[in-house]
């Protein structure tokens, strides 16, 4: 019986690799989400440290000046960390893109394996059908021959 060969052999490594790629740019993305959220945190603990500076000074005396500076301040800090949060909704919508891309290219490598799986069995079932005849030939033909001897 001739060796397996699998038909398809070419789409499934390409499948492979297409999966792997998706895999890749899904962990890309997941370490991307993870840096923005980073990102976010730190901002927000700035704006936070900004209020507090500018609560306490209320609390004490000081300069026109200088609560202008920290209000300034405090504001750029508030548009850091909105930008940082749209960062974050942007990244975690590129990890869902990424995350359906790889579902999607796993899903049909899945289907190519199962295609192999079932050219396999088939093929194993062919072989041990022509074996199973080449044995029943030999075996009718020794039987004829004896039988010729017996006559």
């Amino acid at each position: 019986m001739k060796r397996f060969r699998f038909a398809l052999q070419s789409v499934a490594t390409l499948r492979e690799l297409r999966e792997l790629r998706a895999r890749e740019n899904l962990a890309t993305a997941i370490r991307v989400c993870e840096r923005t959220e980073i990102a976010l945190a730190d901002a927000r603990a700035r704006r936070e440290l900004l209020e507090d500076l500018v609560r306490s000074g209320r609390a004490f005396t000081l300069r026109a000046a200088e609560h202008v500076a920290f209000l300034c301040a405090l504001r750029s800090a508030a548009e850091e960390e909105s930008a940082a949060e749209r960062a974050v909704t942007e990244a975690h919508a590129a990890r869902d893109r990424r995350l359906s891309e790889y579902y999607d290219a796993a899903r049909a490598l899945k289907v190519m394996n199962n295609l192999e799986v079932r050219a396999r069995a088939t093929h194993r079932l062919a072989s041990e059908r022509e074996e199973q005849t080449t044995l029943d030939e030999r075996a009718s033909i020794t039987a004829g021959r004896g039988h010729r001897y017996l006559s």
